[in-house]
């Protein structure tokens, strides 16, 4: 087993962070994929991999953070998916559930994502929630300049 979605930065595991990660070992899980929602926690999601063995990153501004992006967010995830512990791109997306940012803002962030992790080579983490359409739509232009994907949907 190999967890490819942990959100060890939330606050809910700053008081127990190394004993759940010593569970997971100890389970038998082979090895996890921190993720970075946003510009901070994708800073604290390398540090912890960097921490931790058998531990990796993704950097990413998720959709509920859109409205936060910034031409020097690219710069940001650029710079940390350089770190040997970030794997991929994410976790990016489009979220027209919520709409904690609006749509355009999504689709902005989505794409400039998905730009950087071809430029990069790089797999992408995605998540889409009642987006599918629109989701398919931006995705469809860089499905066969990136090297993989992973999706978690909710619809």
């Amino acid at each position: 087993m190999f967890d490819i979605g942990l959100n060890l930065t939330s606050s809910q595991f700053a008081k127990n962070r190394d004993e759940v990660v010593a569970r997971a070992f100890a389970a038998g899980v082979k090895g996890l994929l921190l993720t970075g929602t946003n510009l901070h926690e994708s800073e604290q999601a390398q540090q912890l991999a960097q921490r931790y063995d058998r531990c990796w990153s993704t950097a990413g501004v998720h959709p509920h953070d859109s409205s936060q992006w910034t031409p020097e967010s690219g710069d940001t995830l650029y710079r940390l998916a350089k770190t040997a512990e970030v794997v991929a791109i994410g976790e990016c997306g489009l979220d027209f559930n919520r709409n904690f940012s609006t749509p355009e803002e999504q689709e902005k962030a989505f794409t400039a994502q998905l730009a950087l992790a071809a430029e990069l080579e790089m797999p992408v983490f995605m998540h889409c929630r009642d987006a599918h359409e629109r989701f398919l739509a931006l995705l469809d232009p860089w499905l066969d300049k990136l090297p993989g994907a992973v999706l978690h949907c909710f619809t």
